[in-house]
C-alpha cells in the first residue's frame, strides 16, 4: 500500500516497516521542472530499498530524528539537527527514524547536464558528493530558500507559459545550488578552472568535434580544423580541458550515445554505439561504465522504465505540479500521527 502511494514521489520502492512493526508515514511533495522537494514525517520510522536504479541526488535538512544509509563498515549515520548530501546508492538504501525531514531531490541528467557546462567539457566520470553539510552553511540555506519558494508558488491557475519558464528557472538554480554549494568530487576543476575565454583555436577545435563527433576523425583533422598544429592542440586541450583532443572526442561521443539511450529510442544499444563510432561492444559497454558507474543496458533499461514502457513511473520527472499528502499506516491499527 505505501509503496503505491510514495512510487509518484519516490519510484518504484520497497517499503519496510519502522517501530513496532507498524509504518506511519505523511508525505508532502510538489516538483517543479523536474526538481522536487518533499516534507517527510513519520513517527514509526521506516525503511527504504529501491527496485530500480536511481538517477538523482538528495539534499536533506534533518529536523527531527536519523538516517541510516548503506550496511556494515559502509554505514552512514545522521542525526538531527543536520544536513546529509544522499548519493544514488544512498537515495533507495537507508532507514528512516522517526522523526521530521524536508528534502530537495534533483535529477542526475540535469546535474551532469550542468556540470558540463562549467566545465565546458563532458562529464567523464560520475558526480559523488561529500555526505556531510553544515545547516548553517550558505549551501544549506539556499536549499531551504529554494524549497520554501517552491512551496509558495501557485498550483492551480497558473499560465502554461510562465509556468514552464518558472519550472525551469527553479531546476537551474536547485542543480546550481547542488554543484556549487556542496562539495563533490568535481569541485577542485570547477574552482581551478582555467580563467579567461578560450583560444579561438581551442574553440574552433571544439566546435568542429561536437560538429563530426559521429564521423571518423582523427587529430590530425581536428588540427586541420583548428588552423594549429598537433603539438600546438595538444598543448591546449591539456592546459584548458585537462585531456587530449582524442580523450575529449571520446567524452562527447560517450555523452552523445548515453542521450540517445536515456530518450529511450527504438534502437539497439549496439546501433547506438556504431552511431557514435563505438565498433567493439564490449569495449563500448567498459568505457561507458567507466564513465557513468553503469552499463549501457541498465540505461536503457531505467530509462524505458521512466518512459512508462516498462510499467515503472519515475522520481521526480514532472514538469510542474503541486503533490498532494500522503498518508499511509501499516499494521496494528492506530490513529495517523499516533503510536
Amino acid at each position: 500500500m505505501l509503496a503505491e502511494l510514495l512510487r509518484p514521489v519516490c519510484g518504484n520502492v520497497a517499503v519496510g516497516p519502522g517501530a513496532g512493526g507498524r509504518i506511519d508515514v505523511s508525505i508532502d511533495s510538489i516538483v517543479v521542472g523536474g526538481a522536487a522537494t518533499h516534507q517527510i514525517r513519520t513517527v514509526t520510522g521506516a525503511a527504504f530499498r529501491s527496485e530500480d536504479k536511481i538517477d538523482g541526488y538528495v539534499f536533506v535538512m534533518l529536523h527531527e530524528g536519523e538516517i541510516r544509509a548503506g550496511t556494515g563498515r559502509s554505514e552512514r549515520i545522521w542525526r538531527a539537527p543536520s544536513c546529509a548530501i544522499l548519493n544514488p546508492e544512498d537515495i533507495g538504501n537507508g532507514q528512516w527514524h522517526a522523526g521530521s525531514y524536508e528534502l530537495l531531490t534533483i535529477g542526475g541528467h540535469d546535474v551532469r547536464r550542468r556540470l558540463s557546462s562549467l566545465l565546458g567539457a563532458p562529464v567523464a566520470y560520475p558526480v559523488v558528493f561529500g555526505a556531510d553539510a553544515s545547516p548553517t552553511s550558505e549551501g544549506a540555506m539556499m536549499a531551504l530558500s529554494v524549497m520554501r519558494f517552491m512551496r509558495s508558488l501557485p498550483g492551480a491557475g497558473v499560465l502554461p507559459s510562465m509556468a514552464m519558464a518558472t519550472a525551469g528557472s527553479v531546476r537551474d538554480v536547485a542543480v546550481a545550488v547542488f554543484l556549487e554549494m556542496f562539495r563533490h568530487n568535481y569541485t577542485e576543476r570547477v574552482q581551478c578552472k582555467a580563467p579567461g575565454p578560450l583560444p579561438r583555436h581551442i574553440r574552433s577545435a571544439i566546435e568542429f568535434i561536437h560538429d563530426h563527433a559521429q564521423e571518423s576523425i582523427c587529430v590530425e583533422e581536428i588540427a586541420s580544423a583548428a588552423h594549429a598544429s598537433v603539438r600546438t592542440l595538444q598543448t591546449g586541450f591539456a592546459s584548458f580541458r585537462g585531456v587530449t583532443p582524442m580523450a575529449y572526442l571520446k567524452q562527447v561521443r560517450l555523452e552523445g550515445a548515453r542521450d540517445e539511450l536515456i530518450r529511450a529510442g527504438n534502437a539497439t544499444i549496439a546501433e547506438v554505439a556504431a552511431r557514435w563510432r563505438f565498433t567493439h561492444l564490449g569495449l563500448f559497454a567498459k568505457a561507458y561504465r567507466d564513465a557513468f558507474g553503469e552499463l549501457p543496458s541498465e540505461t536503457r533499461r531505467f530509462s524505458r522504465a521512466k518512459a512508462g514502457m516498462d510499467g515503472v513511473l519515475p522520481p521526480c520527472d514532472s514538469d510542474a505540479g503541486r503533490g498532494h499528502e500522503v498518508r499511509a499506516c501499516a499494521g496494528p491499527a492506530t490513529h495517523p500521527g499516533n503510536p
